[in-house]
């Protein structure tokens, strides 16, 4: 049975918690959160994206009560503390605070007891490695320590980068992520060190820098340095898109990109990668675990070896699914190792 340390208890933190506190193969062992035990308790009945808890949840004297079960809480923990995950008897850790992480702090929670660390964000710095479904994990090692579960832009991008890149060749690309506003953005205009993303965000669309073109490059190194992309946060609650231009070296047409994609996603992508050819609006992606949905009605071509695409994904569902994937992953390579 792997154990599972929740650090840090926000939208991710909450949904891998809905999608693991019924399991017996993987169970949650602790959740620590910088918040008040009142406030982690509300937050976690009352969703406003996910909606309300299934079942019953309590909080008293240090423990969350759910389903019969009985975890750790250590709310309003100092923010950068490490818990006793040793004592706590988690071995895995999953660092869902969105800071900034480098090896250094991702280390602390191995000298607490922990076995692995899985990082919800891009790293500051190279980590035993930064696993994409499909693309790289294949090259998952049990003695993986500390990993990254990328981003969901770089998770929802990759997948196509790969299917078109093998059916038709890519010279160059450049992607626009269409990302709905999150808790680091402001309700009403703010001084911030980032003067864009302190300005209200339910009423402007906010350019953003993106890491990704570099996450990207690193995982196609035949890409390295002809990848651009950035970032536009609009005013909705979910819902977000990776539109996508390529220039490919051989020729395209919309019925041969939407067959390769729609091929790919009823067989090596499967579960990964959907596909459709309904005309969807943001809303119509919430709640999906899909780490993209291709969206077949918005594929273009001009000329014969330039394509657009638009791929949708649910940031916070789809990626906390990779993440509970990856922790399966580690656990069935656990068990093959004994």
């Amino acid at each position: 049975m792997t154990t599972i340390g929740l650090m840090g208890f926000g939208r991710i933190g909450r949904i891998v918690f809905r999608l693991l506190y019924k399991r017996d193969d993987i169970r949650i062992g602790a959740v620590c959160d910088v918040a008040d035990p009142a406030n982690v308790e509300y937050l976690l009945r009352f969703d406003t994206l996910s909606g309300r808890f299934p079942d019953l949840v309590r909080v008293k004297d240090g423990h969350l009560y759910v389903y019969g079960r009985q975890i750790a809480l250590l709310a309003g923990f100092e923010r950068g503390a490490i818990p006793d995950w040793k004592g706590l008897g988690v071995d895995t850790v999953i660092e869902a605070t969105d800071r900034h992480l480098g090896r250094a702090d991702l280390e602390k929670h191995i000298a607490a007891g922990a076995k692995r660390v899985i990082l919800c964000t891009l790293p500051a710095e190279p980590l035993d490695l930064m696993v994409v479904p499909g693309v790289n994990d294949a090259a998952l090692a049990v003695s993986h320590r500390i990993v990254s579960n990328a981003s969901p832009t770089v998770q929802c991008v990759s997948p196509l980068v790969k299917v078109l890149g093998d059916a038709f060749g890519i010279e160059r690309m450049m992607f626009t992520t269409i990302h709905e506003y999150t808790s680091h953005h402001r309700l009403a205009d703010v001084p911030t060190e980032d003067m864009r993303r302190g300005r209200s965000a339910p009423e402007n669309i906010v350019p953003q820098e993106s890491r990704s073109p570099g996450i990207l490059m690193d995982l196609f190194p035949d890409l390295r340095g002809r990848v651009l992309g950035a970032a536009m946060n609009v005013p909705v609650p979910n819902g977000s898109a990776v539109d996508l231009v390529c220039w490919h070296r051989r020729k395209v047409t919309i019925e041969a990109i939407n067959e390769v994609v729609r091929t790919a996603a009823a067989s090596r992508w499967k579960g990964i990668l959907d596909w459709t050819d309904d005309p969807i609006v943001s809303s119509d992606i919430a709640g999906s675990p899909f780490a993209g949905t291709f969206d077949a009605k918005a594929t273009m071509v001009l000329g014969e070896k330039l394509s657009k695409t638009l791929t949708w994904f649910d940031s916070g569902w789809a990626y906390a699914h990779r993440l509970v994937e990856l922790v399966e992953r580690f656990h069935l390579l656990e068990k093959e190792a004994c």
